[in-house]
């Protein structure tokens, strides 16, 4: 009872008209609606922390909706959308405002970013060494599941797995190398498939 008041007249009001088992279901109503919401409150906040998992740091995110193959419209703990720059590859252009940068190979890369992701699912979020880019975007390595672990890169990591599905290329962007080598091992493997 302490975020809502209950209104004594609106109370007397309401015995009146209902009796007394009206009056105890508007307090059961009052304080059950008051416990639920801070249940619910706590229990997101709790879950949309960062976290660690095998040494690496996760910032849990919900998918609010792919824009092309290597950016994403997430929504962190803040309940703040955020456009995520996936790093350590790069996909073709398929969104660019000059059609004509965008590519047959971009649109199908894109098409797979969305094929692999669902509107609303959790995904989480890892750093390196620079979080944004000069267009403000956070740059991060985005993991399918917070059980991280670099064997699984390929299937659990959706930059790794752009690269090694042949959508995406191994890109360096410096300061942010953590996973160059793995990435362009995918890249090579996924080039002898061919």
């Amino acid at each position: 009872m302490s975020r809502q008041k209950l209104n004594v007249k609106k109370l007397a009001k309401i015995k009146k008209r209902y009796g007394l088992i009206g009056v105890i279901f508007v307090i059961v109503a009052t304080l059950a609606g008051s416990y639920v919401e801070d249940y619910l409150s706590s229990r997101s906040a709790a879950s949309l922390q960062v976290f660690e998992t095998n040494g690496i740091e996760l910032e849990p995110v919900i998918l609010k909706r792919v824009v092309d193959g290597d950016t994403l419209v997430v929504t962190n703990a803040n309940r703040e959308e955020v456009r995520v720059r996936l790093i350590g590859m790069d996909t073709p252009e398929s969104v660019h405002p000059d059609q004509e940068k965008n590519t047959e190979a971009g649109e199908l890369a894109s098409q797979y970013t969305k094929s692999v992701l669902t509107v609303g699912q959790t995904l989480y979020l890892e750093y390196d060494v620079q979080k944004t880019d000069r267009y403000h975007r956070v740059l991060a390595y985005v993991w399918l599941t917070d059980d991280v672990n670099p064997d699984d890169i390929a299937t659990n990591m959706l930059n790794a797995k752009l690269v090694a599905d042949g959508y995406a290329v191994a890109k360096e962007f410096k300061p942010n190398v953590k996973y160059s080598s793995l990435l362009k091992q995918l890249e090579s493997a996924a080039n002898n498939e061919r």
